[in-house]
């Protein structure tokens, strides 16, 4: 800690409002070839009065690149060039305000008195600190753009907090951005230290104090890693290797111990996916089975486990290519291969580089993967295969926003016939969860760029269901693609009539109810001041006729009207102002159509009942109440049988209020509803 970033209060003039101290502590970083000790306060730690500092702050956005993105555009330089800000938070002051909430007791000597001090740079350990120490980084950038216009677009894109990961397509412009970073950070007062390179000739002029393998030798070698973003990276042979500690010898074979396991494979970009997903559908199974974080693990998973255990240690002896392509290689076009597969433990999606150069050679690189198991609530294998197909759509997308690749020359594929015919429909004529899978498909990755690939030529289909460690070491069809990738794209599969599929499993019902609503009614309605008279007039009306069609004298009917005469009464009322307001709307629901976006029902998401009533429908089906509460008949408040119900309900009410009287038709949704209530008890 330098002296400069702490100031004795003993200092100061004027007493704070309000003081935070800080407890601290030593932490040791052991790999770390600068500052192995370092000192971080816990500023989680609650105060005399129950609060932390961080429970007063916001932790602010996160402004920096995703560690993803930073890693696969640092693949496509020819020269790496990789970089670290020294002491990124200490360079970044606190303005004086803040200053007393950054307390703390400190001593330099044993024998020194304490005294009682306070932060004068942005803290290790305060939740704002990460925002505050990266926005400073990028608002420097924003300021000196104009004149470092390169190296700024390098921090926007290739920094992941204080490491950048960058190059260039030849040692001259590496050089040229390597100084235009060191200028463009010393103007805010930062320092970039740790340098590194593929290529020696970029560090030669540098001192021996900003490179990075001072600690070891004066320039990399075949035998020295460095940890970059979490991933050991061989400057002097450019390559990556995946990190893998020694696992420790279990005393205990629990869940708990699985988990770390898994946990100590750091994997971002999936290389090793169809080896890891191995262990992660072990864990599921011991979920599905309720075994306790401490409860012994049953038998048959200990052995599959101990198998891989044994064997994990081999993925650290496959070296991945840093440059996606041969460094000498004149690239003339660049395209994206996806592939996706499903089996009924996992699914799975992984992308491929293809590099054309101008000799026309091809080059194919493993860019990267992902998997998920598959949901302990089993779905059937073609909704496993949409799944696939979603998570590949989702993964082409990102990708090729990182790298920048045009659309054109993106393919995906799969093994599955059933999605390739169901991306070829309209997500409407399906079941929920497969029309939103789709829909979603369709706008990240168009029908015309799915294309069919055989089982066997799938390398998805290594990573959905899973290859151990020496499996996976060496499959051609993993780290490089089925082996059509290398030739024209007249010898890629052919696509042919996909044949019918079991897709009708996952449409929806249609029905359709075809209804003519009367030209004119049955009876004026200006002839009753009482909605109930009314109904009853109408269904004597419906019962006369009914009797008059029958002409067994035995089955006609000459008993009081009853509830469902009374019923179908009023249903045809209601059809009448329905279809005198909401015709067009009716029509577009009896085709299955979407509405017309000035249509005042479109918010309420309506539908037609079995009765040919429309009601509202959405979210408030959820709900417990009644099904007229849930789902109310849609009415226009212009139309004057609208009024009359509103009438004979405000006379049931005994002339009650605009609020209770609203609160009573619950059963109807009126528009315009307010205006016409309050028109009414005002009358």
């Amino acid at each position: 800690m330098r002296h400069t970033d702490l100031v004795p209060v003993t200092n100061l003039q004027k007493p704070p409002e309000e003081v935070f101290y800080l407890p601290m502590h030593a932490i040791r970083k052991e790999h770390s070839t600068t500052t192995k000790i370092r000192a971080v306060f816990d500023a989680s730690t609650k105060s005399s009065t129950g609060v932390s500092l961080n429970d007063i702050l916001l932790g602010g956005l996160t402004v920096h690149s995703q560690l993803i993105d930073v890693l696969l555009k640092f693949r496509l330089h020819r020269v790496a060039l990789t970089t670290d800000v020294s002491k990124m938070y200490r360079a970044v002051e606190l303005i004086p305000p803040d200053r007393d909430l950054h307390r703390f007791v400190w001593r330099r000597t044993p024998d020194d008195p304490l005294l009682d001090c306070r932060m004068t740079r942005v803290t290790f350990g305060v939740s704002a600190s990460s925002f505050a120490a990266n926005m400073a980084v990028k608002q420097n950038a924003l300021d000196f753009a104009m004149e470092h216009p390169q190296a700024a677009n390098v921090v926007k894109k290739s920094f992941y907090v204080d490491d950048g990961l960058t190059g260039a397509d030849s040692v001259q412009e590496a050089i040229e951005l390597q100084g235009e970073l060191q200028d463009l950070f010393s103007k805010g007062g930062f320092l970039l230290r740790k340098w590194n390179s593929s290529n020696p000739s970029v560090l030669q002029h540098l001192s021996t104090d900003l490179k990075e393998c001072k600690s070891m030798h004066m320039m990399p070698t075949s035998g020295d890693y460095t940890k970059t973003l979490g991933i050991e990276w061989n400057a002097a042979m450019d390559h990556f290797r995946l990190t893998i500690s020694d696992p420790p010898p279990l005393t205990n074979i629990t869940k708990r111990a699985l988990v770390s396991d898994i946990a100590k494979t750091f994997d971002i970009l999936g290389w090793f996916s169809p080896s890891t997903i191995k262990v992660k559908i072990l864990l599921q199974q011991l979920w599905e089975q309720k075994v306790g974080w401490d409860d012994s693990v049953p038998s048959h998973i200990r052995d599959t486990w101990f198998h891989w255990r044994s064997e994990l240690h081999l993925l650290s002896e496959k070296h991945i290519p840093r440059c996606y392509f041969d460094k000498a290689t004149r690239v003339s076009s660049v395209e994206l291969h996806g592939f996706c597969d499903a089996s009924e433990l996992a699914y799975a999606a992984v992308i491929y580089l293809r590099f054309t150069d101008t000799d026309n050679n091809i080059q194919i690189s493993l860019v990267t993967s992902k998997t998920k198991v598959a949901p302990i609530r089993r779905l059937s294998i073609p909704r496993l295969e949409l799944c696939g197909a979603y998570l590949l759509a989702q993964l082409l997308h990102h990708v090729r926003q990182v790298l920048e690749v045009p659309l054109s020359h993106v393919h995906a594929w799969t093994d599955s016939t059933i999605v390739l015919n169901w991306l070829d429909g309209s997500p409407k004529r399906f079941k929920t969860y497969v029309g939103n899978r789709i829909s979603t498909i369709i706008d990240l990755m168009p029908p015309d760029k799915w294309k069919h690939v055989s089982g066997l030529e799938n390398p998805a289909d290594c990573a959905s269901r899973g290859l151990n460690p020496s499996e996976l070491l060496q499959h051609p069809l993993w780290w490089n693609g089925p082996t059509w990738l290398k030739r024209s794209p007249a010898d890629w599969p052919k696509q042919s009539t996909l044949p019918p599929n079991e897709s009708f499993k996952e449409e929806s019902e249609v029905s359709f109810h075809v209804t003519t609503p009367p030209v004119l009614p049955i009876t004026p309605l200006d002839h009753y001041s009482s909605f109930n008279q009314l109904k009853r007039v109408t269904a004597w009306i419906f019962r006369f006729l009914n009797n008059c069609r029958e002409r067994n004298h035995q089955n006609r009917i000459s008993s009081p009207l009853s509830a469902e005469e009374l019923q179908k009464a009023e249903c045809y009322w209601i059809q009448i102002i329905q279809h005198s307001h909401f015709q067009n709307e009716i029509q577009a629901l009896n085709r299955r159509c979407p509405l017309s976006s000035s249509s005042p029902l479109l918010s309420l998401r309506p539908f037609i009942d079995s009765s040919n009533i429309l009601r509202v429908g959405g979210r408030r089906q959820l709900s417990k109440s009644s099904y007229g509460s849930r789902h109310p008949i849609i009415l226009h408040g212009k139309h004057p049988l609208t009024r009359l119900i509103i009438r004979s309900e405000h006379a049931r009410l005994l002339h009650a209020g605009p609020t209770l009287l609203a609160a009573s038709l619950t059963r109807y949704h009126i528009i315009g509803g307010r205006k016409v209530i309050r028109s009414v008890t005002h009358e």
